[in-house]
């Protein structure tokens, strides 16, 4: 048996219950492959839903040429910074308040707990329930290790990771050219960089309810990755997780579906979402019976 988690069940405290409205206060970390998109996505639909919101796209990374095959940039976005030229373009689309920020990585939890120091109050009504959300669309466990600190120290958060599995390529690539790769090389490569997941943990008034990811998969918390992305070289970054379109296409569409659900029905019915981009196929774990309620 499965359980659905209501963040809106009314106050009966009052007579007649009063009716909650959801108020998000949504911090996304990473806007490349799958950020990008998620951020397009995200920001219609909290002008569709009519949401009441504060939205941060933080990342400073600067647009390359090499961006314009899988993100959501064109030729004149070069140069600027990815995370202020969507929150540009998608306040004045989409009619909403998109904020950025690019100052640097998020490489502690004191730097992630200051995109969510807001004032609340000057946001949300007195019948709002302020739901801080924690979006990961990053490529590293050294930045998933602060994400899992700051969920380890915060009473209430829903954080939502995705990650997905990078194309296989060789060692010297991009330098020598998918023409003279070998069969194997071939092989490898076209069998892999499709799959991928999103986690839904979250924390409700210091409770665990459902576990984050680095709980699920706890080698996150031992991987070896231990260099900030701050101190990859340019010949680091350019050949790093190489990014399939479809593949962060679907990652976005995965991660979102937590969102339409909250944001229409003020619920959230699953905590694990896997996908296989080429063979075109999305499965959910559904919340288990005996989780917590909130």
């Amino acid at each position: 048996m499965s359980k659905v988690l209501n963040f809106l069940t009314p106050d009966y405290n009052y007579y007649p219950p009063s009716n909650k409205r959801l108020f998000p206060v949504i911090c996304q970390v990473g806007v490349g492959g799958t950020g990008s998109a998620v951020a397009q996505q995200l920001s219609q639909m909290l002008m569709m839903f009519g949401k009441k919101s504060y939205y941060c796209l933080a990342d400073p990374d600067t647009i390359e040429n090499k961006n314009i095959n899988n993100q959501l940039f064109v030729e004149s976005n070069i140069g600027k910074k990815k995370a202020e030229i969507l929150a540009g373009r998608y306040s004045q689309a989409y009619g909403i308040p998109v904020h950025s920020f690019t100052e640097s990585y998020i490489e502690d939890v004191n730097a992630l707990r200051r995109l969510f120091n807001i004032d609340y109050h000057s946001y949300s009504g007195s019948t709002d329930v302020v739901l801080p959300i924690l979006i990961g669309c990053v490529d590293n466990n050294y930045t998933r290790r602060i994400f899992h600190e700051l969920f380890e120290t915060v009473p209430t958060l829903l954080y939502l990771d995705s990650g997905n599995e990078s194309a296989a390529v060789p060692n010297d690539y991009p330098v020598r050219p998918k023409s003279q790769w070998t069969e194997d090389e071939l092989k490898d490569y076209n069998f892999s960089g499709w799959t991928g997941q999103v986690c839904a943990g979250l924390k409700w008034h210091g409770q665990t309810i459902l576990k984050p990811v680095a709980s699920r998969f706890p080698e996150i918390m031992v991987d070896d990755d231990e260099i900030k992305p701050s101190q990859l070289s340019c010949e680091e970054l350019s050949a790093s997780d190489p990014q399939r379109l479809q593949t962060n296409r679907m990652a976005a569409l995965a991660l979102c579906s937590y969102l339409s659900e909250l944001f229409e029905c003020g619920t959230i019915s699953k905590s694990l979402t896997v996908f296989h981009a080429q063979k075109g196929y999305m499965k959910s774990e559904l919340i288990n019976e005996n989780t917590p309620s909130i």
